[in-house]
């Protein structure tokens, strides 16, 4: 991908209007994700396009153990995360409940947390994991 402006400059972030942990249903089925890369987290798919297409979109609950760590990848579509309980930390940068991280194409950035976080994300595309950013 080659860019004239930088991705980044196209990103949303937004502090919604509550700041301590959501409640999630009882009835969500986390499984380990991707072992081996993703390290302490699981994950509750709420649908999954990419089964029916490479490039399709996809929505799931993501929850980080403590001290988990996810490597650098770029993103090939918009990306869309809602932090629900914890902090979510992106290249560094602490998200805690209420953050809206809206990403562009191109963004790359690795992802932790410190002392556990859920997420809901959704991306418009597959993302291409990298080395590092």
């Amino acid at each position: 991908m080659e860019f004239t402006v930088p991705p980044e400059s196209k990103d949303v972030v937004l502090k919604l209007g509550f700041d301590s942990d959501i409640s999630l249903p009882d009835n969500l089925d986390f499984q380990p994700y991707q072992r081996g890369l993703r390290e302490g987290v699981d994950i509750a798919v709420l649908f999954d396009e990419t089964a029916n297409d490479p490039k399709g979109p996809d929505m799931a609950f993501l929850r980080y153990e403590a001290g988990a760590y996810v490597p650098g990848h770029v993103h090939m579509g918009f990306e869309t995360v809602l932090v629900l309980q914890g902090d979510y930390i992106e290249n560094g940068q602490t998200f805690t409940p209420g953050s809206l991280v809206v990403r562009a194409p191109g963004t790359c950035h690795s992802m932790a947390s410190k002392k556990g976080c859920v997420i809901l994300a959704s991306r418009y595309q597959p993302v291409k994991q990298l080395a590092e950013c």
